[in-house]
């Protein structure tokens, strides 16, 4: 009769990963192996939208961003991961699922610009002497018709998990959401400024980061913002998150095959 061993140890190797955080693509997973327990940075941070209501068929672009608390480390990239927007509204409880950030942080970059990669990943890279706050992630949600949403809806929860392609960083983050009378979820059409700074290309301007370049004629009052120049709404309150963990790149077939031995 064969041994049960290696069956045993396959499901083992699958309970220990089931839902672990991982970056990269479903070709390159990231494991965490030789370890009890798996370390996250997820934090949260509330915030409460103005009174103004937002009609359908507007949508909401929220925004996620932040600072390197620790530029001796560059470069280095800062991921965004397992991102939940959580809030009711009208007796219906939503959970917006944000798509993954990357960020780098590079004292050799001389653009600051951010793409949306076929991953469901913002991949960011802003110069290390960037000012202010630079882009994490994002994600447009359609309010629901044909009620849209009301005014003054809290508390509006975003939660997120940070990790580190070195060990030791530390970042800050907060959020805002503005609204729209028309946008587009085909993400890289919207010219997403990637950082505060008004010093490096594509846009030198005094926009925030997280601007949608190309839909700034139609913002309006909603969110956490007013309309006219605030095209991103104005930021919660901001969290620290210190010692971000480092995660294992590894094969997972490469794993399986020393478990079995």
């Amino acid at each position: 009769m064969p041994s049960p061993r290696p069956l045993f140890l396959l499901l083992a190797l699958a309970a220990a990963l089931v839902g672990q955080p991982r970056i990269g693509g479903a070709d390159d997973p990231l494991i965490y192996l030789g370890t009890d327990t798996i370390v996250t940075t997820e934090t949260e941070t509330d915030c409460n939208f103005n009174g103004t209501a937002v009609p359908c068929p507007d949508y909401i672009w929220f925004i996620a961003v932040g600072k390197l608390s620790t530029p001796a480390l560059a470069p280095i990239t800062i991921y965004t991961q397992n991102q939940h927007i959580t809030f009711t509204a009208n007796s219906v409880n939503y959970d917006l699922q944000v798509p993954d950030g990357a960020t780098t942080f590079d004292a050799s970059a001389t653009t600051a610009t951010t793409t949306f990669t076929g991953a469901n990943t913002w991949s960011t890279t802003v110069p290390l002497a960037a000012s202010g706050n630079q882009f994490y992630a994002a994600i447009a949600w359609p309010v629901p018709c044909p009620g849209g949403l009301p005014g003054s809806v809290h508390p509006v929860a975003w939660t997120a998990s940070f990790f580190a392609s070195k060990p030791g960083a530390s970042i800050q983050w907060t959020w805002s959401a503005a609204a729209y009378s028309s946008f587009s979820t085909s993400y890289n059409t919207l010219g997403v400024k990637a950082s505060d700074s008004n010093a490096y290309l594509p846009y030198m301007n005094s926009d925030h980061a997280g601007t949608p370049e190309n839909f700034k004629p139609f913002v309006v009052g909603g969110a956490t913002g007013g309309g006219g120049s605030n095209y991103t709404g104005s930021l919660c309150s901001t969290h620290s998150v210190p010692d971000l963990p480092v995660p294992v790149r590894g094969s997972t077939w490469g794993s399986l095959k020393i478990l079995y031995r």
